[in-house]
């Protein structure tokens, strides 16, 4: 990022947090395309990000979070006048220190930290919230709501594609249509009925692209989307289906749930928040290979997840 853009983030960070920023390097991680984050060096470094997406209940969860002594959280750095954020230009500007680490997604993890990051889950759903937390967080991913519709514009705009990647995205789209029917019906009239269940404090994004492999820890970040929900809204990604982003053998699964812990998951509610997954996937790796950047590759992870092994086909199982 050069130029006025850049120019104008140095000016806000010196201004809000009191930073004197050498260097900013974008960051190109993530599906988020509501955020965009940096890395800025000046005595230390750390990870900017300006968003639009997402609800403010996400640096509040990871302070709180932090504060109680779960090491795998990053904690975010208060602005110079004690907020946890400052508002620019209708976004969100948050900062939390640089982690020196690798993405899971690219590194995979062992068998130890498998049960590390089961520990570390584990710790963030027994980890109760006070009220005035409580009070922000949403109880459904706001993401959910919209898919349904998203789908149904997607197919109508598949109807003429107006390229070779819109053709074979349409070809996609015509062999899995039963699936993508199927996964839009099962989440309505699941999202309708009262499913019970615990809520606890949940990420709901986190698999292995969101977790850092750092020197002796692992961390997880990007918390823009945490709800208050059953703990099936984050298990779901531990039980197959997610590629390389989640356990790919038994032995994973094993380790992971070695270090969560025993857990009886409902049939019922896991259904509802894989299907919604599932559709928040489909909707949006689909809408991005029609407008977005790199939409050959976007289109590739839409295969997957409708491929026998993907998470639209388990979710159905």
């Amino acid at each position: 990022m050069v130029g006025p853009v850049t120019d104008k983030l140095r000016l806000w960070l010196a201004e809000d947090f009191g930073f004197a920023v050498r260097e900013l390097e974008q960051v190109h991680e993530g599906a988020d395309v509501a955020a965009e984050v940096w890395r800025a060096t000046g005595e230390l470094s750390y990870a900017v990000k300006w968003s639009g997406g997402g609800t403010d209940a996400g640096p509040r969860a990871t302070a709180y979070l932090a504060s109680r002594g779960i090491r795998g959280v990053p904690s975010p750095v208060p602005t110079l006048g004690g907020d946890l954020w400052s508002e620019r230009e209708g976004g969100r500007l948050s900062v939390v220190p640089w982690i020196a680490g690798e993405r899971a997604a690219r590194t995979g993890l062992t068998v130890e930290q498998w049960t590390s990051y089961g520990a570390l889950l584990a710790e963030v759903h027994r980890t109760e919230p006070p009220a005035e937390l409580q009070a922000v967080l949403p109880r459904i991913n706001p993401i959910n709501a919209r898919m349904p519709a998203l789908t149904h514009s997607i197919q109508a705009r598949l109807a003429t594609p107006k390229d070779a990647i819109e053709e074979e995205l349409a070809t996609v789209w015509r062999a899995h249509s039963d699936t993508i029917a199927t996964i839009v019906e099962q989440t309505e009239d699941l999202a309708r009925r009262d499913l019970g269940g615990i809520p606890v404090l949940c990420h709901a994004d986190p698999h292995l692209g969101n977790v850092l492999v750092a020197a002796g820890q692992l961390y997880l970040i990007d918390w823009d989307d945490v709800v208050l929900a059953p703990r099936e809204q984050d298990l779901l990604f531990f039980l197959g289906g997610m590629g390389s982003l989640g356990p790919a053998t038994t032995a994973q699964k094993d380790a992971f749930f070695s270090g969560y812990g025993a857990v009886d998951l409902d049939a019922t509610r896991l259904t509802y928040y894989r299907c919604a997954r599932a559709l928040e996937d489909i909707a949006q790796w689909a809408d991005q290979a029609i407008d977005g950047p790199d939409r050959e590759d976007c289109l590739r992870i839409l295969q997957g997840v409708l491929s026998p092994d993907g998470l639209a086909v388990q979710a159905l199982a």
